[in-house]
């Protein structure tokens, strides 16, 4: 039987490294001359699909003939698969269930297996949930995780993620996050009772409200925020809007909606102190204008006291 390994970042090239693998099955009740042979079709099929970058159907052939034989080295092709598909924590089960299960032999087979091993955990966070509510529905990157109580740690590829908790009769809870490569995240959610909860409902019909309760930014409208009870500031501001200043009085499990309306500031053009300012420039001009328009006597040879009723300035 041959052996995958695969290469490189975004998909990895696909090379082979022959090793024999009847040797290194694990423990346990010998598969069936069928099995087995069934098993090795579905191997040459995954095989054919790593080197045709057809990932997922390279991991889908491992794990049957996995199923039917148990030969470690399918766990070590499939996890080099997974890789390729960036399902990084699941190639690390299956790279670790490898190194867990291979014989002495067939792990010198493969070079540099604790780097590989080590390399894919920097791709996988172990988050550790626990909340105040059993049954609540936990969804990551609005995939559905589980119920909880989560039963132990669970991996999850690093990076950005949105984590949404929820639950009936409680406010559901929100979260960007972001998981660490190669570590460990541990979360404790609370759930508020929405009888018990206090929440300002918010709406503003401008587009780009940013809507600001007791000092904090609390998002764009429509957004609702849990409070104490009792009363709130709230600001509403938008670009090109006069803020719009209110406050709102929530009792203990009371849901009270408050509609923000912005204003648009007005132009220069209507501004007080944009006519008072030209008027006097307009003003001033036309005193200018005036004292050089005034004939001067022959006698004279500068302007005479008093036709000037500004200062000129240059």
């Amino acid at each position: 039987m041959r052996f995958r390994t695969v290469f490189g970042s975004a998909l990895l090239a696909a090379s082979i490294l022959a090793i024999p693998t009847a040797p290194a099955r694990a423990q346990g009740a010998e598969p069936s001359p069928a099995d087995r042979a069934r098993a090795a079709e579905l191997k040459q099929r995954g095989d054919a699909a790593i080197d045709s970058m057809r990932y997922g159907e390279a991991v889908d052939a491992y794990t049957t003939a996995y199923a039917m034989t148990k030969d470690p080295a399918l766990l070590y092709n499939r996890g080099r698969a997974l890789q390729a598909l960036g399902d990084f924590p699941g190639a690390l089960e299956a790279l670790e269930g490898f190194a867990a299960t291979a014989n002495a032999e067939l792990r010198a087979r493969v070079p540099k297996l604790t780097e590989l091993l080590a390399e894919v955990r920097t791709h996988v966070t172990t988050l550790v949930l626990n909340c105040n509510v059993a049954g609540a529905r936990v969804l990551l990157r609005d995939k559905l995780v589980g119920t909880t109580p989560l039963s132990g740690r669970l991996r999850f590829t690093s990076g950005a993620a949105n984590l949404e908790v929820t639950a009936e009769g409680y406010l559901p809870y929100t979260k960007n996050l972001v998981l660490p490569g190669g570590g460990v995240l541990d979360l404790d959610v609370t759930l508020l009772s929405k009888a018990k909860s206090s929440v300002l409902v918010l709406r503003a019909p401008t587009p780009g409200t940013v809507a600001i309760v007791d000092g904090k930014v609390v998002g764009n409208p429509p957004v609702e925020v849990v409070v104490d009870p009792g009363s709130h500031k709230i600001v509403a501001r938008a670009e090109g809007y006069a803020d719009t200043e209110t406050s709102a009085v929530v009792s203990s499990g009371q849901h009270k909606e408050v509609d923000l309306m912005l204003k648009q500031k007005p132009g220069i053009t209507a501004q007080w102190w944009f006519w008072t300012g030209l008027g006097a420039v307009v003003a001033g001009g036309a005193a200018v204008t005036a004292a050089f328009l005034i004939e001067r006597k022959p006698s004279q040879g500068d302007l005479p006291p008093g036709t000037v009723s500004a200062p000129v300035h240059f």
